[in-house]
């Protein structure tokens, strides 16, 4: 077998990483993924090759063929990390577009998307699989944690902290120094003043809560 990136899942993100591989003169070996109906199709021309579980696949993933998770929801991509990165994690990739902007001393994990036209600061730091979608700015001193995702447009200001499994909405603003803990969401356009807590729903400019916290 030609040995080239496997994409685990059939989503919109999947669209997202095959364009940043193939703009970064990546060869894509093929697609797994386990609803029937997307096999022997294919998504600009890379093959959906068959299930996750297939065990014609495995040697790849043992022979350490690079791998990328390109599910948005944090559920499935905790379940085929926990299927399949205990055996081969080092393998585990990053989908980073090239027009992207990095600065000096960042810091970034695996299994990252990191979308056109987005801008980390220096000494930014973006741990394990988050979602930062295109035209993000990510102030310098800022600590994305796992599982985070970033809508398009927003400004996480110098020295945020976003907990991990943070969804921040598209065109959302973060002043300087706030933490927002652990699987908080942001709504789309807020602008967000102060620090937010765990679970809670935050919307409008300056955003308010909208649920119980």
């Amino acid at each position: 077998m030609h040995k080239g990136i496997i994409i685990f899942g059939v989503c919109q993100l999947t669209k997202g990483a095959i364009d940043i591989f193939i703009k970064n003169d990546l060869i894509i070996y093929g697609i797994l993924e386990d609803e029937k109906k997307f096999h022997h199709t294919e998504i600009f021309g890379v093959p959906i090759l068959g299930a996750t579980y297939d065990k014609r696949f495995q040697p790849l993933l043992e022979d350490n063929c690079p791998y990328y998770i390109a599910y948005s929801s944090v559920k499935k991509r905790k379940q085929y990390l926990k299927n399949v990165a205990s055996q081969v994690e080092e393998s585990l990739i990053s989908a980073i577009h090239p027009s992207a902007v990095m600065g000096t001393n960042i810091q970034l994990g695996l299994g990252n998307y990191i979308g056109a036209q987005v801008c980390l600061a220096p000494e930014a730091t973006l741990h394990n699989h988050c979602i930062v979608h295109n035209g993000v700015k990510i102030e310098s001193g800022a600590s994305i944690h796992d599982f985070v995702q970033i809508g398009a447009g927003s400004v996480i200001g110098s020295n945020v902290t976003l907990e991990e499994e943070v969804f921040i909405g598209a065109g959302v603003t973060i002043i300087d120094g706030v933490t927002i803990q652990k699987g908080a969401s942001i709504g789309a356009g807020s602008v967000i003043l102060g620090h937010v807590k765990s679970g809670a729903l935050f919307l409008g400019n300056p955003a308010k809560s909208i649920k119980k916290e």
